[in-house]
């Protein structure tokens, strides 16, 4: 008998070579992403790539320590536990700019690298122009700057070195306009100009026609048009008073003088009569309310 002693090749299954070529493969992709997750974990944490720095510039009486920490804030933690908020290209500019405007009389908030080290937060300051009050409640009053934009409740502010302002037509509110930047501007104008005469307003208010009514340290109101030009309503009024009839007019001792009527103005003496005097023709008439 004739044995044959050359050894039989054994083949794996088809099924297992396959199985195997997957677990290599599987393997192959975890070590793969392994690697970049660290990688990216230990790049992003070097010194060379981190923000270490903060450099704050604006406003005069805001703290900015205040601003610092709100910065520092948002740069501590990781994006997803991976990459650190200080990786100078990934730093949260966005959730900077919002958090820092969030600190009462702060706007217009910019955040940018200088460095590869070093980010700066600018911002302006909210200036206090008016006081924008509650109709119910004169000491529940908000700051307003010089677009009549209410930014900050006020403090509980005594005598007349901002002028009150009240609307007929809405309640003050943080980041809402008391009339148009347009019309406010105009209110000031006259503000302005009338104390030029020695009348001094500490009460302005709004309705929903576009008329407004100014009230005098010592008493006495003048009511105007916004549609009308400043210039002209304060011709009117210099035009009244500087008459002879009515030179011996004062904050104090009239009601009311009503100039929303062009040349057409109404005096208001008493709490009866109204005294009627055309600017054009200095004749005067009386009527009754």
């Amino acid at each position: 008998m004739k044995i044959n002693n050359k050894k039989r090749k054994r083949y794996l299954d088809p099924g297992t070579v396959l199985l195997i070529k997957q677990i290599f493969l599987g393997l192959s992709v975890f070590a793969s992403v392994a690697l970049i997750i660290f990688s990216i974990w230990h790049v992003t944490r070097l010194e060379v790539f981190t923000v270490d720095k903060v450099s704050v510039k604006g406003g005069f009486t805001i703290d900015k320590s205040l601003v610092s920490e709100r910065v520092a804030s948002e740069l501590a933690g990781d994006y997803f536990r991976l990459v650190p908020k200080r990786f100078a290209y990934l730093y949260p500019e966005e959730d900077i700019k919002e958090s820092v405007s969030q600190i009462s009389r702060i706007k217009d908030v910019e955040v940018k690298r200088i460095s590869q080290h070093e980010i700066l937060v600018t911002y302006d300051e909210y200036i206090p122009e008016a006081l924008w009050c509650k109709l119910s409640d004169v000491e529940n009053c908000f700051l307003i700057d010089d677009q009549g934009l209410a930014f900050a409740e006020a403090p509980n502010l005594l005598g007349s070195s901002l002028v009150r302002y009240f609307s007929l037509e809405k309640e003050p509110e943080i980041s809402t306009n008391i009339t148009s930047p347009e019309n406010f501007t105009k209110t000031k104008e006259f503000v302005y100009l009338v104390a030029q005469l020695g009348w001094f307003v500490t009460k302005v208010e709004l309705d929903g026609a576009d008329d407004v009514f100014y009230t005098f340290e010592r008493g006495g109101e003048v009511k105007a048009a916004l549609k009308e030009p400043v210039l002209k309503t304060i011709e009117n009024l210099q035009t009244i008073i500087e008459s002879d009839e009515f030179s011996h007019l004062d904050p104090g001792n009239f009601l009311y003088i009503d100039l929303r009527f062009g040349s057409r103005v109404f005096v208001n003496e008493e709490f009866e009569v109204v005294t009627e005097i055309s600017t054009t023709t200095a004749s005067t008439t009386e009527a009754f309310e």
